[in-house]
C-alpha cells in the first residue's frame, strides 16, 4: 500500500471493466444488427482488446516498478540481504502475475454478468460459450505475459523515459491479434502471428466466444498448451536478462 505503483495495479481490472460493461456495449448498439459483417468484425476487435489489454497495462506497471529501483539504485541494496536480487524478484513477479490472473478474471466474468447480452451475434450472447473454467485457463496463461514483458522493458530500458518509449511500442504490439480478422490468417497463416506471445491464448479463447469451421484451427487445450510454454520461455529468458543488466 506504500507503492502508488500497486494501488493503480489494483485499479486496472477496474478500467478495462468499465469499458467492455459499458463503453464497448454503446459502440455496438451504434452499429444497424442488420449489417452483420460489420457487427462480426467490431465485435471481434473489442473483444482481442478486452483479452489483450488487461495483461499489457499491468506489464507497464511492472515495467514502472523495476525501472524506479533502477533509477533509485536499490537493487544493489537488495543484493545484500538474505533474500537477494533473484529472490525479490520472484516474489515481485509472483505477486504481478497474481494480480494479472485475477484482474483478467474478474473482466471476463463481470463482462458476462453485467453486459454478456450485449454482446451478440445471430441471436447468441457469445459469453454463453465460455464458463469458469475457459476464463481461469486463459488468465493463467496470458497472465504470464506479464512479468515477462515487465522483466523485458525493465531490461533494456535504462530509466523511465526509455522505458515509457517500450511500453508505448509494446502497447501496439499488443493488438497485433487484432490481424486474426482478416479472412488472409483465418487458415493456416495465422501462426504467422504467434512469433506474438499473446496470440495463442487469445486465439483460442476467440474461437471458443466465437467459433469458426477451419481445419487449420487448434482445439482451445492445444492453443493454451502451445501459449504457455512459449510464455514460461519467454519469462525465464527475461528473468535472466534483466538480472544480468541489473548486476553487471
Amino acid at each position: 500500500m506504500r507503492d502508488p505503483v500497486n494501488i493503480y495495479m489494483c485499479l486496472f481490472p477496474i478500467l478495462v471493466l468499465a469499458l467492455s460493461s459499458f463503453v464497448f456495449p454503446m459502440i455496438l448498439e451504434a452499429i444497424d444488427p442488420m449489417q452483420k459483417t460489420v457487427l462480426k468484425i467490431t465485435m471481434l476487435l473489442l473483444l482481442v482488446v478486452i483479452l489483450a489489454l488487461g495483461s499489457f497495462f499491468l506489464a507497464a506497471m511492472a515495467t514502472f516498478l523495476l525501472l524506479e529501483h533502477k533509477d533509485e539504485h536499490t537493487l544493489n541494496t537488495i543484493a545484500v540481504t538474505p533474500v537477494g536480487t533473484s529472490g525479490y524478484l520472484k516474489f515481485k513477479m509472483a505477486y504481478i502475475y497474481f494480480m494479472s490472473v485475477v484482474g483478467i478474471i474478474v473482466i471476463l466474468l463481470e463482462t458476462k454478468l453485467i453486459a454478456g447480452e450485449k454482446y451478440t451475434v445471430w441471436g447468441v450472447s457469445l459469453f454463453d460459450n465460455i464458463g469458469i473454467f475457459h476464463m481461469v485457463s486463459f488468465a493463467m496463461i496470458n497472465g504470464i505475459i506479464t512479468p515477462a514483458l515487465g522483466l523485458l522493458q525493465g531490461a533494456f530500458a535504462k530509466n523511465k523515459v526509455e522505458g515509457f518509449a517500450f511500453i508505448k511500442g509494446t502497447g501496439i504490439l499488443a493488438l497485433i491479434p487484432a490481424l486474426m480478422i482478416l479472412e488472409a490468417f483465418q487458415g493456416g497463416m495465422q501462426y504467422v502471428l504467434g512469433i506474438f506471445p499473446n496470440f495463442w491464448a487469445i486465439r483460442g479463447m476467440l474461437l471458443e466466444l466465437m467459433p469458426m469451421e477451419n481445419g487449420a484451427n487448434l482445439s482451445y487445450p492445444l492453443y493454451l498448451l502451445i501459449g504457455g510454454v512459449y510464455n514460461l520461455i519467454l519469462l525465464i529468458v527475461a528473468y535472466r536478462l534483466f538480472l544480468k543488466k541489473a548486476q553487471y
